[in-house]
């Protein structure tokens, strides 16, 4: 196991509320302040290495012409949930700009209602750009991202990745992953425009919850 990551989960277990109230046991001062640099600087630290590293990969990918707009993932993953999500491909330009803001809204309360915090998910978008270029296949957009997206689950690790939208274009990076317990749920443009989607949205939300009660990620 890497250094940083050792150290990224003993800050995530002495920071768990369940664990505020234990004593924990130090030998003399020296042990004392490597303790209280790795709960304190070093989460800091493994954060900002992995976000330069996924920014760099997103700034310099050049297979799509006509960038528009590069998107880039968000959060610290320091909870070890990875969110990607794939925007629905019967929704036209105008609607996506139109239910932005309440598609992000949406997608805050599903990972509120999983008792996760926003900012602790890594949260990233199968595809990574806008592009003008309309003759271009969005199955070739897709194959375009796909050494990103897998280098993307390489630096961050997690344990559980949550796929809103279409999960078959990462059919071949599930199968390839190791130690990652996948699921699906219907991307929040979906839900808003299908609210009788969202009850099988909350019973894909409670088997993550259960998941992650198992993983001790709680």
């Amino acid at each position: 196991m890497d250094a940083r990551d050792i150290y990224r989960d003993l800050s995530r277990i002495v920071k768990k509320s369940r664990y505020r109230d234990r004593t924990l046991l130090y030998r003399g001062e020296e042990e004392l302040d490597r303790l209280s640099g790795w709960v304190c600087r070093a989460e800091r630290a493994v954060d900002e290495v992995h976000s330069d590293d996924l920014k760099r990969l997103v700034e310099s990918c050049n297979r799509c012409a006509g960038v528009e707009e590069r998107k880039f993932g968000i959060g610290t993953g320091a909870n070890r949930v990875m969110i990607i999500l794939n925007s629905p491909s019967l929704v036209n330009v105008v609607e996506k700009k139109i239910l932005k803001k309440d598609s992000v809204e949406l997608l805050k309360k599903i990972i509120q209602a999983a008792h996760l915090s926003f900012n602790e998910c890594y949260i990233t978008n199968l595809v990574k750009c806008d592009i003008s270029d309309s003759l271009m296949k969005p199955s070739q957009i897709v194959k375009n991202c796909e050494d990103i997206i897998n280098r993307e689950i390489k630096i961050m690790k997690p344990r559980i990745a949550v796929v809103f939208g279409d999960i078959i274009p990462l059919q071949k990076t599930i199968k390839d992953s190791v130690d990652i317990t996948w699921f699906n749920i219907e991307h929040p443009i979906t839900l808003l425009k299908n609210p009788d989607l969202k009850r099988p949205a909350w019973n894909t939300l409670k088997l993550i919850m259960e998941k992650m009660k198992e993983l001790n990620l709680q």
